[in-house]
Parts: C-alpha cells; sequence; structure tokens
C-alpha cells in the first residue's frame, strides 16, 4: 500500500486536518464527557459555551469578548449566535452561511488576529494527572487584548469554549510579556518571582528568561539505564545477564481504495480524493512462530472485529514478552507497528479506537500525525501501543527498508492502486485473470511499470485463483516483510543493552547507544572516589554557559557519528 500512501498523504492529511479542526466543533457535549470537572468549571463561570448547532464555536466563544457579561445583563444563546455571524461576516467579508466548516486555524488565525488585533491563548485538557494547560500563543505585535480558549478533542468530537478565568481553571498565573512562563498560584513567593521575570522579559525580547540552575550533586546521564526501569531495575541487582529486548509484537498494514468528493473548503484547499478503507492485515510474531490475520470490506464492521482479535492476539505476546520474575519492572504494551502508519493507518482507525471496549490512553503527535498511540482495553486492561516503524528505519519506502537492511526472502508485492476504486471493486476482484499492464499506469507520477517487474507479478498472480485472492496476499505480505527488518534492528540495539522498541525513535536509541558505549566498563560494585590535589575552580556563571554550549556541540557531533555507525552496518549485512 506504499504507492498510494506516498501518493495521496497530502490531500489525506488536508482532509482529516479539516475534519479535526472544522467540521465537528458542535459536538461539545460528547467532546467534554471525558472532562470530569467540567460542570464545575462551568457552574463556577471559569469556562463559558454556546449551544449552537452549525459550526460557530469559535466565533460564539469570541462572542464573549466583544459582549461582555455584566451582573445586570446576561447575554442569551440567540444573541451570541447573532453576534457570531456579525463577527464572521467582518472579519472575512462575506456573509456566513450554515454549511460553513467551521474556524480553521492553519489558515484563518492569521486573519483574525491581525483584523480583530488580539492575542488567542489556546489551552487544552491533559487526562494525565488531569489538569489543564497552555498549549499554543497566536499573538500580534503591540496587542494587549486576549482572548483565552479552550480546545477539547476526543478524537471525534471537538468543541472550543471561551475561558473567563485562566488561574481558576489551571492554577497557574501566566506573564503577561512573553504569555509562556506559568506561576503557580499557590506559590508562597509568587509576586517575588513574577517581578524577577518581568525586570528581565522587556530586555529579552519579550522571551522566557531561562537560567541554568545547578543540582546539589552532579548526577550522571546515562538514559540507556535510567530510561529503561528494567534495565535500571536488573543493574542495581546485579542481574543484567536477565536483561532481554521487546521481542514480540503485532504488525499491520490497511488497504483503501479511493472515492471521488471534489469538495470545496475555501479558495485555496480542495479534497478531490478520499480512501476508504477496504482490508486490514496483520502478522503476530509470538515465541511459538509466525501467524497471520486478514479482513475485508465484506465483513461488516471489519476494522472494529480486527481490533478485537488484535487485543485477543496481544494476550499471548504481552506474556511471551514478561520476565519470569514478576518483581521485575517492565513495560506492559504490546508494540503494534505499520509502514507509514502516523500518517495514515493510525488515521483511519483512530474513530474505532474509541468505544465501550476500549479508550486512548495516551495520544503523542498532532492532529493529522499520531507518533505513537496508546489504546486501552476496558475489561483486560491489554494495552496496544501502536507505533510507525519509519521513526526506527529512517527510510521513506518499505523496498528501501527491507533491501537496506535485511535483503530478506519476502519482497514487496503490486498492485494498481489506482485503477481499483470504490466504483468498480466488486467487478475487478472477482475476475480471475491478472491485471493488465496498463492498470498499473500511475497517472499522479507519469510513470509505467516495466516489463520485467510486470512479468514478475504475473509469476505471483498464478498461485492465486482471482485478484481478490491475490489483493489478500499483497496485504498479508506488507505486514510479513516488516519483520525481518524490526528483528534485525531489534538485534542490533540490544548489542549496547538499548531495549528499542522500548524507545519511541531511532534518535532516542542512538542517543542511548552513545551513552552506553561510554558506560561500556562501568562496574556498579567499583570504587570510583578519588582524591584529587588540583585546586578547585569556581564556577561562575558565564563559565557554566560556555560548558553548556560545548556540551551540545559535542552531543550534535556523537549524534551524527553514532547514526552514520549505523547506516554503515545496516549496508556491511
Amino acid at each position: 500500500m506504499q504507492v498510494q500512501k506516498e501518493e495521496h498523504h497530502q490531500r489525506y492529511d488536508l482532509e482529516i486536518t479539516l475534519i479535526c479542526t472544522n467540521r465537528i466543533f458542535e459536538q461539545y457535549q460528547e467532546a467534554c464527557a471525558a472532562i470530569p470537572s467540567f460542570k464545575q468549571h462551568t457552574k463556577r463561570r471559569e469556562i463559558y459555551y454556546v449551544d449552537c448547532k452549525v459550526n460557530l464555536c469559535f466565533w460564539t466563544a469570541y462572542s464573549f469578548i466583544t459582549m461582555l457579561n455584566s451582573k445586570d445583563k446576561r447575554w442569551k444563546d440567540c444573541s451570541r449566535i447573532a453576534e457570531a455571524k456579525r463577527i464572521f461576516s467582518r472579519v472575512n467579508g462575506v456573509e456566513f452561511r450554515d454549511n460553513y466548516q467551521g474556524f480553521y486555524f492553519v489558515g484563518d488565525i492569521d486573519n483574525f488576529i491581525n483584523k480583530e488585533y488580539i492575542n488567542v491563548h489556546m489551552y487544552i485538557f491533559e487526562d494525565n494527572s488531569p489538569h489543564y494547560e497552555l498549549t499554543q500563543n497566536y499573538l500580534v505585535n503591540y496587542s494587549d487584548k486576549q482572548f483565552n480558549i479552550l480546545f477539547i478533542n476526543d478524537g471525534i468530537n471537538a468543541h472550543i469554549m471561551y475561558i473567563s478565568d485562566v488561574e481558576a481553571l489551571t492554577g497557574f498565573r501566566y506573564c503577561n510579556i512573553c504569555h509562556k512562563q506559568a506561576f503557580r498560584i499557590r506559590d508562597t513567593n509568587l509576586q517575588q518571582s513574577i517581578r524577577n521575570h518581568m525586570k528581565k522579559s522587556p530586555n529579552n525580547g519579550g522571551k522566557i528568561a531561562k537560567k541554568v540552575i545547578l543540582e546539589r550533586f552532579a548526577k550522571p546521564f546515562v538514559p540507556h539505564i535510567l530510561f529503561n526501569k528494567t534495565y535500571k531495575y536488573l543493574l542495581a541487582n546485579n542481574l543484567t545477564y536477565l536483561f532481554k529486548p521487546t521481542r514480540y509484537y503485532i504488525t499491520y498494514d490497511i488497504e483503501t481504495l479511493q472515492k471521488k468528493v471534489n469538495e470545496k473548503f475555501d479558495d485555496s484547499s480542495q479534497v478531490t480524493t478520499t480512501l476508504i478503507p477496504y482490508a486490514i492485515a496483520s502478522t503476530i510474531k509470538l515465541a511459538s512462530g509466525i501467524n497471520s490475520f486478514y479482513y475485508d470490506i465484506r465483513t461488516e464492521d471489519f476494522l472494529d472485529k480486527r481490533l478485537e482479535q488484535i487485543f485477543e492476539e496481544a494476550k499471548q505476546v504481552k506474556k511471551d514478552n514478561k520476565y519470569t520474575d514478576e518483581t521485575t519492572p517492565q513495560y506492559y504494551e504490546v508494540p503494534v507497528i505499520g509502514f507509514n502508519s502516523a500518517k495514515f493507518d493510525a488515521s483511519i482507525l483512530f474513530k474505532n479506537f474509541k468505544s465501550k471496549d476500549q479508550t486512548i490512553s495516551k495520544y503523542l503527535g498532532q492532529n493529522t500525525i499520531a507518533k505513537q498511540i496508546i489504546v486501552k482495553h476496558q475489561s483486560s486492561s491489554i494495552q496496544l501501543r501502536f507505533d510507525d516503524f519509519k521513526t526506527y528505519s529512517m527510510k521513506h519506502k518499505l523496498n528501501d527498508a527491507v533491501r537496506d537492511f535485511v535483503n530478506g526472502q519476502y519482497k514487496k508485492g503490486r498492485i494498481p492502486h489506482e485503477f481499483i476504486n470504490i466504483n468498480n471493486y466488486m467487478n475487478e476482484l472477482n475476475k480471475c485473470e491478472p491485471f493488465s499492464i496498463e492498470a498499473f499506469d500511475n497517472k499522479l507520477r507519469n510513470k509505467k511499470l516495466s516489463e520485467d517487474k510486470y512479468q514478475e507479478y504475473l509469476v505471483e498472480a498464478a498461485k492465486h485463483k482471482s485478484r481478490r485472492d491475490y489483493l489478500k496476499h499483497y496485504n498479508i505480505l506488507d505486514t510479513r516483510v516488516l519483520i525481518e527488518p524490526i528483528d534485525y534492528l531489534i538485534e542490533l540495539m540490544f548489542k549496547y543493552k538499548v531495549d528499542m522498541l522500548a524507545n519511541i525513535s531511532m534518535s532516542k536509541c542512538s542517543n542511548a547507544i552513545k551513552y552506553s558505549m561510554a558506560y561500556n566498563g562501568f562496574d556498579i560494585n567499583g570504587d570510583y572516589n578519588c582524591e584529587s590535589t588540583d585546586k578547585s575552580i569556581e564556577i561562575t556563571q558565564c563559565y557554566l554557559r560556555t560548558k553548556v554550549d560545548r556540551i551540545i556541540q559535542e552531543l550534535t557531533m556523537s549524534y551524527v557519528q553514532c547514526t552514520i555507525h549505523i547506516e554503515k552496518q545496516t549496508h556491511i549485512r
């Protein structure tokens, strides 16, 4: 599916962005259901919202700035909706229409803050240790007007509300100059901290005045030890010989069909094609062997049913990855790995992640790029961690990853993605003869399939009764070819006592490897206390800043060298 993903990811990103930021703002009841304290905050009038049936929530929130409530006058929702439409017309120069898709932050926010001459501060709710925090500032020069909004998004429903009291909602007071530095309200030295910061901010271009605070005792920076709770525990108990990497996991891939929509959202944004999921395949690597499974559109709710099966298979994966000693701290999330899935597969599955049976417990990334998603099953407590292999491989194509890392026995197949679409798939896939060479023409890239590659396809197609059977083989093969390069990188990292799948990316693994090599001869039982007759050095602020700059430069060079070293090893292999 890699070719199709690369060809359409820009248009697909645009569509997902519009969905996440434009289409569903009015569903505030569902979006706020995950916040236990929401009713409490609205009752204390720290948050205001307007019940509106069209996508006007950004503009109705702004109406609380243009139409202030008072003790004598509290504006009704209908008045605020009318004011929101007037503001919309004033800012955009056009009349409001009911088919308006909603406020598009990427394209609309600059025009809004410049027209209204106001700073916008966006806050979000974090369910991990529940709290509200500032996530984004949209600033216009020399404006002292502030517009604070709360953005709530559960992945399916989203809404924007007006924040009337930031301090009561967050428990922090933010600097009026840089709008970034936060001070805890309950801090006994609050006023002094604010005064000290305010003295430095004007002379620092409105940026946060940073300073280095030394620890009382020097601590070694050893990420391969301190950032891995399992290895840290085993090292402290002289049990490092028991350390093992996460060797068992699940791979997956989704096949899609094109559907022409030609929807125009504004003067510069148009979606010509959307992608409809047709099939999903996954391969499970267990201690007992490797198994593959496949579901397609012929099965009702096939994505939900495949997700249920993944949770069942994950029980054995978790068991195979566990340490025999239950007291050993370890990671219990089961890795579910795709290729280019951060932009594509995870976005399609996102709405299926939230249901009565499972929920998203952690999300890393932006609206259209999910670097990591952890989905927890409500009853079994099994947690699936969805990762993208591209963050480890640094390769843009699946074929490149397979060739450069292992050159294994499995090769990615071929399928005419542009030829098969939502209108003809039932008829075309039921045929028994192979696809013609013209069906593989790539009009977006203006490329044609060579005769040699077409002959390779014919050899594979002859092994299957119909095109549908070949598509099933192709989909499963996409998940199977991932096994060898993943295994190769896992063992490569393990040479340096680094568990690849316990880290989020290749850069984090490289950083851990660098310090692992530096601590190669470290003995936890050794005596490293030494007496020095050298004169003591007075650590000044200037000396420390110079030292930090040099360390940053050295770390950058070491990271580059480590990455080159890994690349050389893969080519030698």
